[in-house]
């Protein structure tokens, strides 16, 4: 089997390599050039010629398969226009229901455009009655899945999502596919979430619902994503190979042989993975699982390396685009460090005493190697996934190996008894509920331990801050210089783990520092929004944390930029005015990180959403709020806050302004109010001396006007923007802040804005 191993080596590289690196115009002369150099490989060595062969034809595959791919499926979006057109569809999942709009996923069937899969959003509702296999006709714009919120992206076709669309009329059904029985297994896992939902609890529903099947809507509503990912456990929601080694050692227990075991297994797995969505991790998970079930059936030995190899070369032979899926990245990327690392680490952990000492009991030495077994899992998993993650998602959680020897043991009572509670509930809703009750300690006890954790200081990291990329580099080229100089079998890894513990310490100490020693502000990217956090000394205030049309939600985006700071609290949190492009990220912001005071007009109804959800969260989270009725003026230590309420009472819900000083250095932050009320601010206050100018409504024509600018003496001014259909910044303002002479930062050209308040 390893000729297949070094086969898919070289294609997986070669689509990799396609993917990121290589133009598509030379994928063919490369495709051919590996085939000159696999014909070449007959002049090597005999021990190395088998391998170059298998490599140089495995990359002529990868390159050729993936420039046809791009030929077939790239080539034809660019001729899409953005013109309404009716199309024949095939739905082939169930709605997903956001707060305005109705996602569903669709093959197209009309000539011309079939074979592709498209994204549709439908803002009139009329989609959520739609069922699998439901044949529609509909009216809709199209165009090329290449492009979001204005810049390329590879996250739709990695899910081999070719087209999205906005929908302009209802959907109407004209049939229903002949073959619609594939989809059983869809309609079971609608039926499992929906029984979950009833039979559970409703504070731990949503985690039973991603545990079973990855659904994770439910639990990103919920916002138990949140300790999940700070925890460094996500991975228990992200369906994978734990979630089928739950499932085969149950059919193993009652299957007994291993023959027998396979048959069964088989088609289980296969209606697991497309419950589960087909994600990559659980397409990987299960031909891996094949490949072990199989091979001594078919009289070959099962390698770890071929099975993992070959799963991906699967897998990128069915999308060559899914190459770019971080799903699968992270999967195959943690599946590699285990296979590597994972079994000498867990041999260094469990060694046995030497020899004429007395063994351990029983208790012990079983306790030992289960916290060997978690510790040697969770490190190798997280020795290749790390790297991803601070790519991929800006952040780097040291708590993983911790949170894994506390839930470890947990995650199969909960996972097995979630699904024997939900099918229960199927057949008989009080047996379902009784069972439900009893599994909802294992998964309340998982929550906990997560929120616990997730709480530490210092154990979620910023791949924003530099010091923490060199950190990170300093720790892979010291470990792996020691592991390569020690004698075989003899690597000790205390020395170089205190080294990089003191390093981390060095890394936290100086970014504090650093963060502390001159005050300054920040203009958060956000997208459409505005995010703005002052530092001065360990004070910190955020003005507003809301924005739509980025690839992550606002509250977010913020609790990473807060974190690259060394900051885990907020003095006071201030919203201008509750719009969603203002307030949208304030209660993930508020899961995340300790608010101790927060201040909004009280214009700003309270019994509106909103307001009515952030309130209710402050309460919970114990955070004191401030309804300013009256211009209002807020002093900390050395960073001061005029609040500006009577002028916008009645302008935007109530928007409030404010001017922030830092010793001489002040702020103008005007949120989304009109020239007129910008003209009454310059009238009523003393503006002189002003440095810094947040431009008013995100750069609209109808703010920051030349009464406000001619009274203050502001030298640059920040425009907090991002991909939107309004137009902003236009053209008149940017003229307007020009002619002023203030120099103009925006965030949708450079991403987040730093300044000095010096």
């Amino acid at each position: 089997m390893r000729r297949l191993a070094w086969t898919a080596f070289g294609y997986a590289a070669a689509i990799f390599l396609a993917h990121y690196l290589l133009p598509a115009g030379a994928l063919l002369w490369l495709a051919l050039s590996m085939l000159a150099v696999a014909a070449l490989s007959r002049l090597l060595p005999r021990d190395h010629r088998r391998r170059a062969a298998l490599l140089a034809v495995g990359a002529a595959v990868g390159f050729g398969w993936y420039a046809g791919a791009v030929r077939l499926c790239l080539a034809p979006l660019r001729d899409l226009s953005d013109d309404v057109r009716t199309v024949s569809a095939r739905v082939t999942a169930y709605p997903t229901e956001y707060d305005y709009s109705t996602g569903l996923t669709v093959r197209i069937t009309e000539p011309g455009l079939s074979r592709m899969t498209a994204r549709l959003y439908d803002y009139s509702g009329e989609s959520a009655a739609l069922r699998p296999g439901d044949e529609i006709t509909v009216a809709v714009k199209l165009r090329p899945a290449t492009e979001r919120y204005g810049e390329a992206t590879d996250s739709y076709l990695s899910r081999g999502i070719g087209l999205l669309g906005t929908v302009e009329s209802a959907p109407e059904k004209t049939g229903v596919w002949r073959w619609r029985a594939l989809y059983a297994p869809k309609t079971l896992a609608r039926r499992l979430c929906e029984t979950a939902a009833r039979v559970f609890p409703a504070d731990v529903s949503a985690f039973a619902q991603a545990l079973m099947l990855g659904e994770k809507q439910a639990l990103y509503d919920a916002d138990l994503d949140i300790p999940l990912r700070n925890a460094g456990i996500m991975h228990a929601v992200a369906v994978s190979g734990m979630h089928l080694a739950y499932l085969l050692g149950f059919v193993r227990l009652v299957g007994g042989r291993r023959r027998r075991m396979a048959l069964a297994a088989l088609p289980l797995m296969a209606a697991f993975a497309i419950m589960a969505g087909c994600t990559p991790s659980v397409l990987r998970a299960a031909f891996m699982a094949a490949l072990l079930l199989f091979a001594p059936i078919l009289g070959r030995e099962n390698d770890p390396a071929t099975s993992l190899l070959a799963a991906l070369a699967v897998l990128l032979a069915v999308n060559p685009f899914s190459a770019g899926s971080v799903s699968l990245q992270l999967s195959f990327g943690s599946m590699a460090g285990i296979f590597v690392l994972s079994g000498p680490i867990y041999r260094a952990l469990s060694e046995r005493p030497a020899a004429g000492k007395r063994p351990p009991r029983r208790a012990p030495h079983a306790l030992q190697n289960y916290l060997a077994a978690a510790t040697a899992t969770s490190v190798g998993a997280m020795a290749l996934t790390v790297p991803l993650s601070a790519l991929h998602f800006g952040t780097v959680s040291l708590a993983a190996p911790v949170t894994n020897l506390l839930v470890l043991w947990a995650l199969p009572v909960a996972f097995l008894g979630s699904y024997a509670a939900t099918l229960a509930g199927l057949l008989w809703p009080l047996a379902g509920r009784a069972l439900a009750w009893l599994v909802a300690w294992p998964l309340r006890y998982i929550l906990l331990a997560a929120r616990l954790i997730a709480r530490v200081p210092g154990l979620l990291l910023s791949a924003r801050n530099p010091l923490v990329v060199l950190w990170l580099i300093f720790v892979y080229v010291l470990l792996a210089a020691t592991w390569r100089l020690s004698p075989r079998g003899k690597y000790r890894p205390v020395l170089p783990v205190c080294c990089c513990v003191c390093a981390l310490c060095a890394v936290v100490l100086l970014t504090q520092y650093r963060s502390a020693r001159t005050p300054h502000m920040t203009a958060v990217d956000v997208g459409q929004g505005q995010c703005l956090v002052f530092c001065a000394g360990r004070e910190t205030v955020m003005v507003d944390c809301g924005g739509n049309h980025a690839a992550a939600n606002a509250g977010d985006l913020a609790a990473q930029a807060l974190c690259a700071e060394g900051r885990g609290a907020l003095d006071v949190l201030v919203l201008t005015h509750p719009h969603q492009d203002h307030v949208n990220g304030v209660q993930r912001l508020l899961r995340q990180v300790r608010v101790r005071t927060l201040v909004l007009p009280a214009a700003a109804g309270a019994d509106t959403d909103p307001v009515r959800g952030i309130l209710a969260l402050a309460a919970e989270e114990g955070v004191k709020v401030l309804r300013l009725e009256e211009d209002t003026a807020l002093s900390l230590e050395r960073l001061r806050l005029a609040c500006y309420v009577t002028l916008g009472r009645t302008h935007e819900n109530g928007c409030l302004m404010l001017r922030v000083s830092c010793g001489d250095f002040d702020t103008l932050v005007t949120g989304d109010v009109t020239t007129t009320v910008e003209a009454q601010l310059a009238v009523m206050y003393d503006l002189g001396g002003t440095e810094l100018f947040i431009a008013g409504h995100h750069g609209s024509a109808r703010a920051s006007g030349d009464t406000l600018l001619d009274a203050l003496d502001a030298r640059c001014a920040i425009v907090s923007c991002g991909y939107n259909g309004y137009g902003h910044p236009t053209e008149e303002a940017l003229a307007r802040l020009r002619a002023h002479g203030l120099m103009i930062c925006r965030t949708d050209e450079i991403g987040n804005v730093t300044v000095r308040m010096e």
